[in-house]
């Protein structure tokens, strides 16, 4: 009886051992089915002894760096107006603007993601005006994605 129950422990582990090796080694996935799903099969692929194709080199439009809080970046960064509604409601508090700004310095978008609710066009209409000096990347001019935030106080 035991060296039955060994022999089936063995098979097994044989068995687990063998589908975790085929699963890593020789299956290949097919690029016609969304990610996630694995279609599994057996075809030999070809190994190509030539040197392999480099790509081109990326435009400057294809990279986006992310430069964090931007506020002490800013060439001209100008302040939002109080909206009368929201100082009527006694809204205060900071307010986070995600801004994108493109190879010249230029905010391309701007969208508030954080803060009162009365407070987060206003913000928004100042970031689109604000300046920033252009960034490069290994000479390269590129996008920065980063926050811009302004704190609104009642005197």
């Amino acid at each position: 009886m035991r060296l039955y129950g060994l022999r089936l422990l063995v098979a097994l582990l044989t068995f687990g051992v063998g589908v975790a090796a085929a699963s890593l080694l020789s299956f290949s996935r097919s690029d016609s089915k969304p990610c996630g799903k694995r279609v599994l099969s057996y075809e030999p692929v070809a190994v190509s002894m030539a040197a392999p194709e480099v790509p081109p080199p990326p435009r400057a439009c294809d990279f986006k760096v992310s430069g964090g809080i931007l506020n002490g970046k800013a060439v001209s960064l100008p302040q939002p107006v109080y909206p009368p509604i929201a100082r009527a409601a006694r809204a205060a508090g900071p307010v986070a603007v995600e801004v994108l700004v493109d190879e010249s310095g230029e905010v391309i978008s701007a969208k508030a993601v954080r803060g009162h609710p009365l407070l987060q066009q206003s913000a928004v209409e100042a970031a689109r005006r604000a300046k920033f000096p252009p960034t490069r990347l290994s000479g390269r001019p590129v996008k920065v994605s980063g926050f811009v935030t302004y704190d609104f106080a009642l005197e």
